[in-house]
């Protein structure tokens, strides 16, 4: 499965949207971000990703790799 099947699936058994499923993992990842933590901020530098920030597919892509 990959993330974007993953984002559908979770959207189709909480019986939301893909946006919104997406739009609550964007503020948990801000929410997670913010942590002052060095180790939690090394953390998030270690998430590749094309913008400044992971989005929701990179992140649970990486995420599952790490598993």
């Amino acid at each position: 499965m990959n993330a974007k099947q993953a984002l559908e699936q979770l959207a189709q058994r909480d019986g939301v949207s893909v946006d919104y499923v997406r739009g609550m993992i964007e503020q948990a990842l801000a929410d997670a971000k913010n942590n002052a933590d060095p180790e939690a901020q090394a953390f998030w530098k270690s998430i590749p990703c094309e913008g400044d920030f992971p989005t929701p597919e990179e992140a649970i892509t990486f995420l599952a790799e790490q598993l």
